[in-house]
């Protein structure tokens, strides 16, 4: 299928932004580079106007390990209620649950409690998202608390409204931080995606992530790099 006019050169902007984002990979794809398929498939519903719910379950895969029961890092049960103040802000908390390395000896976990802010402003018609989160971080062998900041921009890739049945591109770049003095660093994820908007009850997205990590350590960048699959239903 051919694409014509102004659909083409988003995607052709589309493309430049995914060769960006890759280009750090391949500069360090002889040294430290982690590869993660993580899939993963969320529920939400609300109980009033202002009351909803999310359910997540995440599973994040080494892709080098995938012959081996190293393969899967991360299992990630999770839960999060958000109430919305107005139709621009909303609050929210959660849960999450990540056990780590579940099929092999001497597995970890970690208990994570967060708090959130949602708030979307508009430049022009377009939407942009913000999002503000706590963390509290409690690991079988410690315990670390971290802020983070997440700006995302989506549109349509047909028309100025997304509707049933169309495409959409997602944009999000995330900075957080650890604050405990003995854990403090920072990281860094910048991710491109493209969604299905098959119905309000149902979407897909697939992204490629960049992760740059242990940005303060004194130590070297650590770079992972993060193909998802994310499955979306809402009641």
């Amino acid at each position: 299928m051919i694409i014509f006019g102004k659909k083409s050169t988003i995607m052709r902007k589309l493309l430049l932004l995914i060769l960006i984002s890759l280009a750090p990979i391949y500069v360090q794809a002889q040294s430290n580079v982690d590869w993660i398929f993580n899939p993963e498939v969320s529920y939400s519903w609300k109980t009033s106007d202002r009351i909803g719910y999310t359910t997540k379950l995440s599973i994040f895969n080494r892709i080098k390990e995938f012959d081996n029961r190293a393969a899967v890092s991360f299992f990630e049960p999770q839960f999060v209620m958000n109430y919305s103040i107005s139709t621009r802000l909303k609050i929210g908390g959660g849960y999450y649950y990540r056990w780590s390395n579940p099929f092999e000896s001497g597995y970890r976990y970690e208990h994570r409690f967060l708090q959130q802010i949602g708030y979307i402003t508009y430049i022009g018609d377009r939407r942009l998202a913000h999002r503000f989160r706590l963390e509290q971080r409690i690991r079988s062998s410690s315990y670390q608390n971290r802020i983070r900041y997440r700006l995302s921009y989506d549109f349509p890739l047909q028309g100025e409204r997304l509707d049933p049945g169309e495409n959409y591109i997602i944009l999000k770049n995330e900075i957080m931080t650890a604050f405990n003095e003995s854990e403090a660093d920072a990281e860094n994820r910048i991710s491109v995606g493209l969604g299905w908007f098959v119905s309000k009850k149902y979407k897909f997205e697939t992204n490629v992530q960049y992760r740059t990590e242990d940005i303060f350590s004194g130590q070297g960048l650590g770079h992972l790099f993060l193909v998802g699959a994310s499955f979306y239903f809402n009641q």
